[in-house]
């Protein structure tokens, strides 16, 4: 038998004193009544009743000794419990070549879509979402991720600039997001489409459709515009409009929205296809069907989790105080129940240090709740040591009682980090994530996924887990540090040697900052990526159309 939260027992000391202090009083009230004369003559007059009240005292302090007792947490026994993680990979594909600027939806088809889409990812709980931009050529603008708000701020910034090959290429759209997935993952994999389905790049959706199929991926597609089209406007950088899209024999292009192959492609994939709306029902509808079969079992573990004992002091020290109300000081005359009764809830709310006032006080401290600070102090303290798994052990405890909160698995995840057991150390760090709230937190999270996997030799996914510490924390000079020694084929400085980190206040950044550090990073990409399709001659569109 041992107490989680072992410490509570010294709360024991203030019992004792609570008991001294009654016994002092009894002894006062003794001496007061031998001035008046003869003790037992006094006793009988006013009738004090002292065995009662000592009965009274014993009662009390036996109640509250019961409730610290309780609060310490005996635990006695353990049981084995299923921890798992529910969950879909959800890849979010959005068209930003030239022909999503008509306005056959309002305000036009691509910011229609982004506004869209932002809805989409608040109500993909529990599932990791990644984002591809896609013109005449498709990519992967952030990898499948836990962060929602991270997936969120993906999509501000994807825009014509995202992609540099004109065009619309939605079979290579479909490849893309497979190669991003793996095929044996037990995950329900999703592939959501926001376009107007014109593929000008020649690149077989339906046959990516059919191979997607194969490979075990949905795909939904949502179509932007309608079917009668518009003309494609061009702008000046004050929004004026200067122009209209013209092909290569010099006419006025007509951007429709294909609904046949769209739907065609959902179809053969087991997805679904819809139009968009002013409303956007669609969005909603979308996310039911995302979410209507709960997610597939990601990861399973049990864990021997120790039983709390706590109800049984609690339940002996609430019958003690009951029988404490029943116990009156004063003898001589009839009292009624009621009027018994009245008198003992009285009692109990008298502001008086007595044993009834303290049992609030002793039950909101977390008694029933999880101790979730004194795990997490104890299995940190039993890694330092160099004891993984007891740590592992008591962070499995804080999760199993506390689902909610990040700092376990966080925890968890480092503990495996320090014994190079790098796959758990990721898939504890993605439940971390889900969880989190804190900025710095996040941002450590970020940072040690991102060293996981720069060990496990997946650089690019490295490189995007410190861009993304980046974006929480632009002042973090290792991430940048370890940013451009991954690019050069170099390893990363790794903080702290995978130990727990600690979670203090986080210095605040603002938004400008952190829009600024990634226009800088994307702006780098950008000219890589210009640099690649000059080298490669795809700067042109395939068949000349570039929209």
């Amino acid at each position: 038998m041992g107490f989680a939260a072992a410490t509570r027992l010294l709360w024991l000391a203030a019992v004792a004193a609570y008991a001294v202090g009654l016994f002092l009083r009894a002894r006062r009230d003794r001496a007061n009544m031998a001035r008046f004369g003869d003790p037992s003559l006094v006793a009988t007059l006013i009738d004090p009743a002292f065995a009662r009240d000592r009965l009274r005292a014993v009662l009390g302090a036996a109640a509250l000794a019961l409730l610290v007792l309780a609060a310490a947490r005996p635990q006695l026994g353990s049981k084995l419990t299923d921890i798992k993680r529910r969950g879909n990979d959800v890849f979010i594909a959005l068209d930003v070549s030239a022909s999503m600027n008509a306005e056959d939806a309002k305000p036009s088809r691509l910011v229609k879509a982004r506004r869209s889409l932002g809805l989409l990812v608040n109500q993909l709980k529990g599932d990791r979402v990644g984002i591809i931009a896609f013109a005449g050529e498709a990519f992967l603008m952030c990898p499948l991720t836990l962060d929602a708000d991270a997936a969120r701020l993906f999509l501000e910034y994807a825009g014509p600039d995202a992609a540099p090959i004109p065009g619309t290429t939605l079979g290579g759209t479909v490849r893309r997001a497979m190669k991003h997935l793996v095929r044996e993952s037990r995950a329900r994999k999703v592939l959501v489409m926001l376009t107007d389905g014109e593929d000008t790049a020649g690149s077989d959706p339906l046959g990516a459709a059919r191979e997607a199929k194969d490979f075990g991926l949905e795909i939904y597609t949502v179509g932007m515009g309608t079917p009668q089209g518009d003309v494609i406007r061009t702008r000046d950088a004050a929004g004026a409009v200067t122009g209209f899209k013209k092909d290569e024999k010099g006419g006025t292009v007509l951007s429709r929205l294909d609904e046949a192959t769209l739907a065609e492609m959902s179809k053969l994939t087991g997805g679904t296809y819809f139009r968009t709306t002013s409303s956007d029902a669609e969005i909603y509808e979308l996310a039911d069907r995302i979410s209507s079969g709960g997610g597939q079992v990601l990861s399973s573990r049990g864990y021997l989790i120790r039983e709390d004992r706590y109800q049984f002091p609690l339940l002996l020290a609430i019958l003690i105080l009951m029988a404490e109300t029943l116990v009156t000081r004063r003898t001589g005359f009839h009292r009624t129940a009621w009027e018994e009764m009245e008198a003992g809830l009285s009692r109990l709310r008298k502001l008086l240090p007595g044993p009834a006032a303290l049992l609030a006080v002793l039950l909101l401290p977390a008694v029933a709740g999880a101790d979730l600070r004194s795990h997490l102090n104890e299995g940190n303290s039993l890694l330092l040591k160099g004891d993984a798994e007891g740590a592992r052990q008591e962070y499995f405890s804080a999760q199993a009682e506390s689902p909610e909160a990040p700092e376990p698995p966080y925890n968890t995840g480092n503990s495996y980090l320090y014994e190079g057991k790098l796959e758990d150390a990721l898939k504890s760090y993605e439940a971390a994530t889900a969880r989190a709230r804190n900025p710095q937190l996040k941002s450590f999270i970020a940072y040690n996924r991102g060293w996981a996997l720069a060990r496990l030799g997946r650089n690019p996914e490295a490189i995007e887990a410190f861009k993304e510490c980046l974006r929480i924390n632009p002042n973090d000079g290792d991430a940048k540090f370890n940013i451009e020694y991954l690019k050069a084929g170099k390893k990363p400085k790794q903080q702290g040697q995978g130990q727990p980190k600690p979670q203090q206040g986080t210095q605040k950044v603002s938004k400008e900052d952190a829009d600024r550090v990634m226009e800088m990073v994307r702006d780098q990409e950008r000219k890589a990526r210009e640099a690649r399709a000059k080298k490669e001659g795809q700067k042109k569109a395939p068949g000349g159309k570039d929209w």
